[in-house]
């Protein structure tokens, strides 16, 4: 009988020990599970060395609970609006005493842009977007339990080249073969990030496709700063350049710019460009001659000639001179007027030679000549036909 007794007493025993760990159990899991759902992250700080940008993440924990949670592990993911991975990492494991609120630690996003594709990183660079921060947390009081939690959260991203800019092209100089021009550039960096590398510029011929120029310009643009430059190149001027004197073209073109810092392609544009040339000997004008007895054999033959310099860049220096063929033969021609025309300034001159009378009379050409750095050229006016 008192055998009996004791196994009953015994068995309470264990019921009471069950009962007991279940309930320390129970509290242990509403400790851990307090503990990680506390998880706060606050405002991100960005450093950047090269081609590597770091994003620390500050994270908060709290314990109001009676026992103390280790290996504790955050792991954080990084992700672009579109969904994909950018870059991960996780924390070293840490503890979390009894009471403690607001524990600090930090978990640091490590993001390379050379191991970026191109497209997604040509998007980081170039437009603002709301990235998303998805972190989880696992915490464990060895050897009852482990729990987890997870939070996400979304982050604006400023980009490093922000409202990229390319400019009407200006022309600054000639040469015999070539044309100097520059476009400005300009850009913002209102990020964290400093921008340093260069912008490479490609310009081809819209219709034919072939290269006609290209050039280059280094870039520095510190955190929350503005970028200005001026981007020069050279344009081969077509063989015929006398074609430039007398004629307005407009060079329609195609242009590629490459965006690269720290040696890294991150960002490409391309548009169209337009270079208007106007023409240095604009708007010629020939006046109605007039004659005037010289003397029994010959008469002053005096022709108006006027011109403006339309183009914008070129002081046209030359000479300009008149001629009267009969037949196949140069029966009269005037002295050369010097010519001296500043950019957007008119030429006017009276062409005077003495032309035989008889001369005046018989169908015949009327030839007008301009030499100037550009070239020479022609102009054949028909009289008396």
């Amino acid at each position: 009988m008192r055998l009996s007794t004791g196994i009953k007493l015994f068995n309470a025993l264990i019921v009471l020990t069950v009962v007991a760990a279940s309930a320390v159990t129970f509290l242990v899991a509403m400790n851990a599970i307090a503990v990680v759902s506390s998880l706060r992250v606050g405002e991100p700080s960005f450093n950047s060395s090269g081609s590597v940008v770091e994003i620390s993440f500050p994270i908060s924990v709290s314990n109001s609970g009676p026992f103390d949670v280790s290996d504790i592990r955050v792991s954080a993911d990084l992700k672009d609006e579109d969904g994909g991975l950018i870059a991960s990492a996780s924390s070293q494991p840490f503890s979390v005493p009894a009471g403690a609120r607001g524990a600090q630690r930090s978990v640091s996003i490590r993001i390379d842009l050379s191991e970026i594709p191109q497209e997604r990183l040509s998007a980081l660079f170039s437009q603002a977007r709301n990235l998303t921060l998805s972190a989880s947390a696992g915490a464990a009081l060895v050897p009852f339990i482990s729990v987890s939690a997870h939070l996400s959260g979304s982050i604006p991203w400023e980009p490093p080249v922000k409202d990229f800019e390319l400019g009407e092209p200006v022309l600054l100089g000639y040469n015999s073969t070539h044309l100097v021009a520059s476009m400005p550039v300009r850009f913002e960096n209102p990020s964290d990030i400093s921008v340093e590398g260069s912008v490479n510029f490609l310009l081809v011929d819209a219709d034919t496709g072939s290269e006609i120029a290209s050039g280059h310009l280094e870039v520095e643009a510190p955190p929350r700063s503005e970028f200005a430059g001026e981007l020069q190149f050279s344009l081969r001027l077509p063989e015929n350049t006398t074609a430039l004197m007398l004629e307005g073209r407009t060079f329609r073109c195609n242009a590629t710019l490459g965006f690269k810092i720290f040696g890294i392609q991150v960002h490409s544009v391309s548009t169209p460009v337009e270079m208007v040339w106007d023409p240095p000997v604009a708007s010629p004008y020939l006046g109605s001659p007039s004659v005037t007895p010289y003397n029994s054999t010959h008469s002053v033959f005096i022709l108006p000639f006027a011109f403006t310099n339309a183009n914008k860049l070129i002081t046209l220096n030359g000479s300009v001179k008149a001629g009267l063929v009969v037949g196949s033969s140069l029966v009269a021609e005037c002295q050369p007027v010097p010519v001296h025309v500043p950019p957007g300034s008119g030429f006017v001159c009276d062409l005077e030679m003495l032309v035989p009378n008889w001369a005046l009379s018989v169908p015949g050409t009327l030839v007008l000549s301009m030499d100037t750095q550009l070239g020479s050229t022609s102009l054949e006016v028909p009289v008396n036909g």
